[in-house]
């Protein structure tokens, strides 16, 4: 009995112990200097920064607003790799819905409906890069590390339903008081993102409107709820609505500044796709953005004469390019207003000026008869408005334009002539090329004035409005590659083809006859 005893006692004391050791095992491994959980507010932050497209990136090539001459550091080539991959940013989507629970809030909050808009806003950016995209089944981790692909069809209704959501329960919300923490861009005003997300509702109904007949999308029928019903629907209404990334020095940066200039100052000149349209139409708006070319200048053209300013072609061999635009053959970007100071101007992802133009598109197209600001020619001008005011063009006066003449901005040594140009909005109005004309021809001003507006602001926008639309006019040659075609999506993240195989190659076989085809036509094109 004593060694039974004995035995019991030791068994004991190794269990103690070894229970002790798992407790300290445990207590070590948990890193008081990492964080287990995260605030809503500070996810919210961090989702915020990830969805801002900026100017400065091939993204602007893509769309010919402008062309970099320098191929040291970049080509105008439509050699589309990978699209983007905004999974990692959905993933803290997903955890700031969790946090906002664990915290306390209630089903409905803030930081969920916001989560409903950042899903739609993010899934449908990728999907219109690539096509089909995981999504229901994404975003499980060990769960499921190999998800299926949505149909890109299906991407879209469930977009449409989570903005709904999300503007019923901002509607509540905004009813009860209720606020947030976090926003970088409107400052937590939640009426302001209720404008943002039915915003964002209408430009993805035009970026199906070669599915406005689809009867299971309903189309005409969304956009008619939203545009005829502002008190449950709320839009934007002008440029204080814009949902726009305000450039802070030394913070965040312009990607244009006077550090910046040196290294790409000279190497980039303006598109003849963009400035050609501007100065064909006598757009005010052409002595803000660019410069004249010198050599035109100096050959005897008026630095305020629209024929002082010229593009490069983006399909232009780029040596040709180079040597042209080191001849000060091609205008360039306003020094002045893009290099001279550190936060330039806002970067609109989502602004006024655009839902005019989209809801005078649906009008046009005979989605709606009429909206809050009346027909098609109202929205237009209206968009056209809100762009020129935008550049501090007034109505009638005069604007200041600065043409570089030596030294480097912000060097303290550099030099600009100062123009006055008169403007009058309704002589530029009146003209043939500009008065809204109703019809096909209507159409195709109302996207070329989208266009305009466009320019440094809503990353790919305009070329999926040209991919769309073909408005404008895209321009193609050696310089774009591609055999002179410009590409019509991204492919898929490469590790898709190794860790997801089965998956990634039913959706190629779905899409684009088993090939990851940039030139491939997805669904909403079709």
């Amino acid at each position: 009995m004593k060694k039974y005893l004995n035995i019991l006692v030791t068994a004991l004391i190794i269990q103690l112990a070894l229970t002790g050791c798992k407790k300290s095992f445990d207590d070590l491994y948990q890193n008081p200097n990492k964080p287990t959980s995260v605030p809503a507010s500070l996810l919210l932050n961090g989702i915020l920064n990830d969805m801002y497209d900026g100017p400065g990136s091939m993204y602007e090539r893509w769309c010919q607003y402008y062309c970099i001459n320098y191929d040291y550091y970049g080509n105008n080539r439509y050699d589309f790799g990978s699209g983007a991959d905004y999974y990692a940013t959905l993933k803290n989507v997903t955890k700031m819905e969790q946090e906002a629970l664990s915290a306390g809030l209630p089903e409905v909050n803030p930081y969920g409906a916001m989560a409903k808009f950042f899903k739609a806003y993010l899934f449908t950016k990728m999907s219109l890069e690539m096509g089909d995209i995981p999504m229901t089944e994404a975003l499980q981790g060990l769960n499921n590390l190999t998800p299926a692909y949505d149909a890109q069809k299906v991407v879209f209704q469930k977009s449409f339903a989570w903005l709904d959501s999300a503007n019923n329960e901002l509607a509540s919300m905004i009813a009860t008081g209720e606020t947030m923490s976090g926003d970088i861009y409107f400052g937590n005003n939640l009426t302001k993102w209720q404008k943002a997300v039915n915003t964002l509702h209408i430009r993805l109904l035009i970026a199906l409107s070669k599915k406005a007949d689809d009867a299971e999308l309903n189309i005409k029928g969304q956009f008619g709820a939203i545009v005829n019903d502002s008190e449950k629907y709320p839009v934007m209404e002008g440029a204080d609505d814009n949902l726009q990334f305000i450039y802070t020095h030394p913070t965040n940066d312009y990607p244009n500044s006077p550090d910046s200039y040196g290294f790409d100052g000279l190497r980039y000149n303006m598109s003849a796709t963009y400035l050609g349209l501007l100065t064909s139409l006598k757009d005010p708006r052409t002595f803000i953005v660019s410069e004249p070319a010198t050599a035109l200048v100096d050959g005897g053209k008026s630095p305020t004469s629209y024929d002082a300013f010229v593009g490069a072609s983006p399909g232009e061999d780029l040596g040709i390019m180079f040597n042209k635009a080191g001849n000060g053959q091609y205008s360039q970007l306003n020094r002045w207003r893009y290099y001279q100071t550190y936060t330039a101007e806002p970067s609109i992802q989502l602004g006024f000026p655009e839902l005019c133009f989209n809801i005078a598109e649906a009008i046009n197209r005979g989605w709606i008869s009429s909206g809050k600001l009346g027909g098609a020619e109202d929205y237009y001008k209206a968009g056209i408005k809100a762009s020129m005011a935008f550049y501090d063009i007034p109505e009638t006066g005069e604007i200041t334009t600065h043409v570089y003449e030596s030294g480097s901005p912000g060097g303290g040594d550099v030099k600009y002539t100062t123009y006055t140009v008169t403007v009058n909005f309704d002589n530029y109005y009146n003209q043939a090329t500009v008065k809204y004309a109703g019809g096909s021809t209507g159409l195709a001003q109302v996207l070329q004035q989208r266009y305009l507006a466009l320019f440094r602001h809503s990353g790919l926008e305009s070329y999926y409005t040209w991919r769309r639309t073909g408005v404008p006019e895209f321009t193609t040659g050696p310089g774009t590659g591609n055999s002179n075609r410009i590409a019509l999506r991204f492919q898929y993240p490469y590790d898709e083809r190794t860790a997801n195989t089965a998956h990634y190659e039913a959706a190629l076989q779905n899409q684009f006859g088993g090939n990851d085809d940039i030139n491939g036509e997805m669904w909403i094109i079709k």
